[in-house]
């Protein structure tokens, strides 16, 4: 396998792969051209709500018809402020599903990943719907095209809805894990007893835990410090006056809140993150002692960050939903 090839997708663990055939290519083609077709279809409101807000400005209105000419002024002016952004919006994207399929059209791959119902991970609404297309089926198997993501088979049936699934590289659990697995032992902490091991992290596993730690706090400290300038003089004039309802202050104070809020947590997450990471291991916890101690029966957290690593020797769901990405 290429270094940079996914070998988890939608949570479950890719078994292998085959080609895409001739008239499934075909059919990326056809879908492809609907796409594109139905995009140009949203952009012709765009001309159309321009003519009628031209002819409506144009002819000239009878005193008697000054509130039918309002009327359907403001009615313009929404379709221009409202619906115009929406047919762009709508358009864009059909135009960036036509160009996942013209890459998936470069590429004759497909992933097929076998598991139970309960390891499949994705965003909350493709997990509802891959829920309810799999029926009363215990196990799934997902064929998912390489490039694009597009879950294109579940459980053998063609699928025509459009859901798009994380395809992800996850460090393979090193062998050492099952070995230091059968030594957790009673431990005494100021919260109790607890059956408790921990072992180091592997090569693998520590690329990727850094792959993990937030980035982008530059941005995000200038939209905050912008922000926060922003907002100080209008509460402290709102403060003097006591002038009507505050409502762009209210705004401001809303936006600073939630940018020192992301930015302060983000810091947070960061620095326990580098921590686990200079450290290098993990915690096992077993959490009923009735149980014979394995892989199987016990749980890795990362002991500072407290992000769970591994449960019954899988990938904590988070890390098949956010690894590092890969394709498309």
């Amino acid at each position: 396998m290429e270094p940079n090839e996914p070998n988890w997708c939608a949570g479950l663990h890719i078994t292998r792969s085959r080609p895409l055939t001739v008239s499934e290519l075909g059919r990326i083609r056809s879908r492809r051209r609907w796409l594109i077709a139905r995009a140009l279809l949203s952009l012709v409101g765009i001309p159309v709500v321009l003519i009628l807000f031209v002819a409506a400005t144009a002819i000239p209105a009878a005193p008697e018809d000054s509130f039918i000419s309002i009327g359907a002024v403001i009615l313009i002016a929404l379709g221009i402020f409202l619906g115009i952004p929406l047919c762009i919006a709508v358009a864009n994207d059909y135009f960036k599903r036509a160009g996942a399929l013209k890459r998936q059209s470069l590429s004759s791959k497909v992933l097929v990943c076998e598991g139970v119902v309960g390891d499949v991970v994705a965003k909350p609404s493709d997990l509802r719907r891959i829920v309810r297309l799999i029926g009363d089926d215990s196990e799934v198997v997902l064929e998912v095209l390489r490039e694009s993501g597009l879950v294109w088979a579940i459980n053998g049936r063609p699928q025509e809805s459009w859901i798009v699934v994380p395809r992800v590289r996850i460090a393979n659990t090193p062998e050492r894990a099952r070995l230091a697995a059968q030594y957790v032992r009673p431990v005494q902490t100021e919260d109790g007893t607890f059956r408790l091991h921990q072992r180091l992290l592997s090569e693998e596993e520590r690329l990727e835990l850094q792959g993990y730690l937030p980035r982008r706090f530059l941005i995000i400290g200038v939209v905050a410090l912008w922000v926060n300038a922003a907002a100080a003089p209008h509460v402290v004039l709102y403060g003097r006056h006591h002038d009507g309802v505050p409502l762009i202050p209210l705004l401001l104070l809303a936006g600073a809140f939630w940018c020192d809020t992301h930015l302060v947590f983000g810091i947070r997450r960061r620095r326990r993150l580098r921590t686990d990471l200079r450290e290098g291991f993990v915690v096992i916890y077993q959490s009923d002692p009735s149980l014979t101690a394995s892989q199987e029966t016990v749980v890795e957290f990362l002991p500072y960050s407290g992000a769970e690593w591994t449960t019954g020797g899988r990938p904590a769901p988070w890390r098949r939903l956010f690894g590092t990405v890969a394709g498309g």
